[in-house]
């Protein structure tokens, strides 16, 4: 197995648990964003690091109705920040950008927890260091518990990211008016 998108019912925890075991680091964090709505994420998903790596590149197949990206990054070797980022992916069919944000440090003083964030903007935006802190406003603790909203578009998203430093997000997107079935 490996990183990729597929199709939501092959997306289980025995998959995500083992590509985050697979990286050898004591901070690292598997992604998965399922794809319930009626929207495509369009193809050439684009990452940005604020700090971190990623042995594999972003899957760079659209991401359809009833499918979800399976991705993972870890912190690089040297760095004494953990891994945080953005990925984006443009939904032509809404003329807007959807960004996920994930966070985990190093070091868990200070007041440094897991977070994420997931937001929707209009037309195609860039990653880069200036929607990372502008992402950070209203960031999700990764406390374990789950957390969900409406977005623009009418989309809405529900999902939860663990609270130790090898964890596994799940996002799942939706329609407004869809009721994700329990998986």
């Amino acid at each position: 197995m490996s990183v990729g998108v597929y199709k939501i019912p092959d997306i289980t925890y025995e998959l995500l648990w083992k590509l985050l075991k697979e990286l050898r680091c004591s901070r690292k964090v598997v992604i998965t964003i399922k794809n319930h709505s009626q929207h495509s994420f369009c193809e050439k998903p684009k990452v940005y690091f604020e700090s971190g790596s990623s042995r594999e590149g972003i899957p760079v197949d659209p991401v359809l109705s009833g499918e979800g990206l399976v991705w993972r990054a870890r912190k690089t070797s040297y760095s004494t920040k953990g891994t945080r980022g953005l990925i984006v992916y443009y939904i032509a069919g809404l003329k807007k950008s959807l960004v996920f944000m994930w966070s985990i440090p190093y070091a868990y003083v200070f007041g440094h927890r897991n977070w994420w964030n997931i937001k929707v903007y209009d037309g195609v935006v860039e990653p880069c260091h200036e929607l990372f802190k502008a992402m950070r406003d209203g960031r999700i603790p990764g406390n374990s518990s789950s957390h969900g909203g409406d977005l623009p578009g009418g989309l809405s998203y529900v999902g939860s990211m663990g609270n130790a430093g090898q964890s596994i997000v799940k996002v799942n997107i939706k329609d407004t008016s869809y009721d994700i079935k329990k998986e």
